[in-house]
């Protein structure tokens, strides 16, 4: 089984086709990446973005290039001894036209050799449309629905959709319009329809988007089939599996993969794991992100930076109390369906039972609303009596959280399969709901902390990332914190991702480590704080909290131009749901806001004034992404790199994330680092983006050459002596003869003035790594190629570069 060394994540569409990646082969294997890593390639809507809308997973897209041009890449992959890593989308396919099997469904209803593998409720006979602009009524009256034969089919076109109609509907007059649509195996809806009266399963709470009934043997293997053929053809040799949360049963649907490399995108918990039978190397790597980040935070600095928020928003609120706020509110204005098909289903149960029978519906309903706000994860893994200590715990601590009543002591009952012992034939049900339950959970989780809490709440906005506990960020803090995980993570999924920025981050690595910074300048954020805010008066809009929103932003995007702020702070309102929403967008709120932001560039003494404070967070913040680079390469794990982040990066959420990568610009600059790059001069010309590509060259090259060290090496933390030992983090890496040695400072505000990097005695003074007694006595820095005599002093480690990877080999 072939195991990555480091991965490289490209996203395919109509821009940046196979061709397009055989184009940069070349160019990634001499950066040292061994495995590209590619989004959906399976054909999809046209003019997908992403490839997650499939509309046929049996076939590649074709808007991607002919087959020819992904023979030839995957011709070249294997010719550099590279592998391909592909996306998979199990949970969904759009429900769209272009999708022959949802058109055929809507076509002949539950005859259709297809209708088993949606998700749908087929109670109503009829599937819920929610594509149009306006009430049906209306629409009708407009005669925006027009009746048609098209290549002797009878359709109905909607401006441009165009959807089937039953046979014999063609010989019906136009003024039955309304007569025909009721025969059809669909109903027509206005798209704000979906939230309360969706009967199929969609993901999150995008209407097109349909679930598929992946646990069918039927619906795998029709899914799977032509990926399945890749990988035994050699093409493809791993899998990241997309939204596994989604899923009716993971374990059993990772148990009917074939044995390759497979990591499955899943949120984990602050305290949570990713369940020990799984078949799964790991997750695609939100949970590293998060603790590296963490690492670069000063703890009582965050503390500060929560005071001057609460003072200057107002607001008293904690990370729990937003998120449990949040997630009560998508599930009345986003799944209100949803939550009333789960209630129908527990009033059913609830007749059963003596003890229940007599429960009005509202309590059932706040109990179940109640329970899933407050349940901690994304969802448990019930799939059969045998709920494991992890599952009952997060479920027990969701119920004593949510409160207490007659209400709550029965959903305890269902939720952990415990029915009176005059029910026990009831099990069976109490199962199916809890099953359905968990694949609802995570939808609420997602919408409720991270496209909702994490927009609306902004101590310090760095921290609201995906993948971020719902109690806040704080237990991802420290050194101390950040070994833990390294340790757990090599016992338990040493092959786990390593990532830093994805396709679905809200800010990039780079935005993220400088606000970072923040926590390091607390004083100054509040003094910087308070005189934007009267320089830049707001009356109505934007409100204090969405101020601090748009300044901290702005420090880790700048320079960013009006426009790409003005898009991702429409985004961030809309997401928040306070004063505008996807649903009923606000466009008189959100034209003041963006006239703030117009303001904002047109005040040269505000720029001024923001220049100087954001000078020192950039140059800061780029120290402290080359060193969340060095651990990410040589932490347990495989590094990720998200395409074009092998530069500074500042971008924000997507689409912003998805602009174009100029790849010819990359491949110049490694060709000229390689052929003369100089550490200390790169250092001193950092703006330019040469430092960081250089690292990653530098780092990337050498844990190639090293590949059982890092696949199969040891982990051991190591502790530093001396003053400042807190702006440190230190660990090595040990197999066999072969040693490798990281040393990398955080918190570097503190330790030198802007613009002047922290190296040198006058900085770390006495400061010592201490080794191991093994370690040889003879060590070379892979990124500078100076030889460094054992035992290490700071002042020795830091004098070219604020950031150290030593080699050494015990044979040598």
């Amino acid at each position: 089984m072939r195991i990555p060394n480091s991965t490289y994540r490209v996203q395919f569409n109509r821009d940046f086709g196979f061709a397009d990646a055989m184009r940069i082969l070349d160019y990634l294997q001499d950066l040292g990446i061994t495995d590209l890593y590619a989004s959906p390639i399976m054909k999809a809507r046209p003019g997908s973005t992403h490839g997650y809308d499939v509309t046929d997973p049996m076939q590649l897209n074709p808007e991607l290039g002919p087959p020819e041009d992904f023979e030839n890449l995957c011709a070249g992959l294997h010719e550099k001894g590279m592998g391909l890593i592909l996306d998979i989308v199990p949970n969904h396919m759009a429900a769209s036209l272009d999708n022959a099997w949802w058109f055929d469904v809507l076509e002949k209803g539950e005859q259709s050799a297809y209708a088993g593998f949606f998700d749908v409720n087929w109670e109503s006979q009829q599937v819920l449309l929610p594509i149009l602009g306006r009430p049906y009524g209306e629409v009708l009256e407009r005669q925006e629905l027009e009746l048609r034969m098209e290549n002797g089919h009878p359709i109905l076109q909607y401006h441009e959709q165009k959807l089937p109609l039953a046979v014999g509907a063609e010989y019906l007059g136009v003024e039955n319009v309304d007569e025909i649509l009721s025969r059809q195996h669909y109903r027509l809806a206005y798209w704000r329809k979906a939230a309360d009266s969706i009967n199929y399963r969609r993901f999150f709470d995008v209407s097109d988007l349909i679930t598929l009934r992946s646990e069918k043997d039927e619906v795998f293997r029709a899914t799977h089939e032509f990926t399945l053929k890749l990988l035994s053809d050699g093409k493809i040799t791993g899998l990241r599996i997309d939204h596994v949360d989604g899923l009716l049963d993971p374990k059993g649907y990772l148990e009917r993969l074939p044995q390759c490399y497979v990591v499955v995108e899943k949120i984990l918990g602050a305290q949570e794991h990713v369940p020990s039978d799984w078949r799964t190397h790991g997750t695609t790597g939100y949970d590293f992100l998060n603790f590296v980040n963490g690492v670069f935070i000063d703890r009582e600095g965050f503390h500060h930076l929560e005071r001057i928020y609460s003072n200057f928003t107002g607001s008293t609120a904690t990370y729990r109390d937003v998120f449990q706020q949040r997630k009560r509110q998508v599930m009345k204005e986003l799944f209100a369906g949803e939550v009333r098909g789960f209630i129908r289903r527990l009033t059913e149960l609830a007749e059963e039972d003596r003890h229940a029978r007599d429960l009005r519906t509202e309590e059932l309903q706040a109990a179940f609303v109640a329970v899933t706000a407050c349940l901690p994860v994304y969802r448990t893994y019930i799939r059969d009596e045998n709920i494991s200590a992890t599952d009952r715990a997060y479920i027990e601590d969701a119920l004593t959280v949510a409160g207490k009543g007659l209400a709550f002591e029965f959903l305890r009952r269902v939720l952990l399969l415990s029915p009176a012992w005059y029910l026990q034939t009831s099990r069976g049900g109490y199962l199916d709901f809890v099953m359905h339950w968990q694949q609802f959970t995570g939808p609420v989780m997602a919408k409720g902390l991270e496209d909702t809490a994490f927009y609306v709440h902004h101590p310090l906005v760095s921290v609201n990332e995906v993948g971020g506990d719902c109690c806040g960020p704080e237990v991802y803090f420290g050194v101390e914190e950040f070994h833990r995980r390294n340790l757990s993570r090599h016992s338990c999924r040493p092959h786990s991702m390593n990532a830093s920025s994805t396709h679905d981050t809200k800010r990039s690595e780079d935005v993220r480590a400088r606000i970072n910074i923040l926590s390091e300048l607390p004083d100054e954020w509040d003094k910087a704080l308070r005189r934007w805010s009267r320089m830049n008066a707001s009356k109505s809009a934007p409100d204090a909290n969405e101020q601090v929103l748009i300044y901290q932003s702005m420090l880790g995007a700048w320079p960013v131009d009006p426009d790409r702020l003005k898009q991702y702070v429409t985004k961030a309102l809309r997401e928040g749901k306070t004063h505008t929403n996807w649903m009923e967008i606000n466009r008189s709120y959100e034209s003041r806001v963006l006239s703030f932001i117009d303001r904002l560039y047109a005040n040269n003494a505000f720029l001024k004034d923001f220049v100087r404070l954001q000078d020192g967070i950039g140059y800061f913040g780029a120290l402290s992404s080359v060193s969340q680079l060095i651990l990410k390469i040589a932490s347990p794990g495989i590094p990720d790199f998200y395409r074009g982040n092998e530069v500074w990066d500042l971008s924000l959420a997507d689409p912003d994330n998805r602009r174009p990568v100029d790849f010819a610009s990359r491949v110049e600059m490694l060709h000229s680092l390689k052929e003369h790059g100089n550490p200390a001069e790169l250092l001193k010309n950092w703006r330019d983006g040469r430092l960081k590509m250089y690292i990653t060259w530098k780092a990337l090259q050498f844990r190639r050459s090293h590949e059982d060290l890092f696949h199969e090496g040891e982990y051991l933390p190591l502790r530093i002596a001396g003053a400042r030992e807190n702006h440190i983090v230190a660990f090595a890496r040990r197999w066999r003869d072969q040693w490798c040695v990281v040393a990398v400072p955080r918190l570097m505000a503190r330790l030198t003035r802007r613009g002047t990097p922290p190296l040198g005695e006058k900085v770390w003074r006495d400061k010592m790594v201490e080794l191991p007694p093994d370690v040889p006595l003879h060590v070379t820095s892979v990124l500078t190629g100076e030889p460094l005599f054992t035992p290490l002093r700071a002042l020795q480690l830091f004098s070219t570069l604020p950031s150290a990877l030593l080699a050494a080999d015990c044979a040598d």
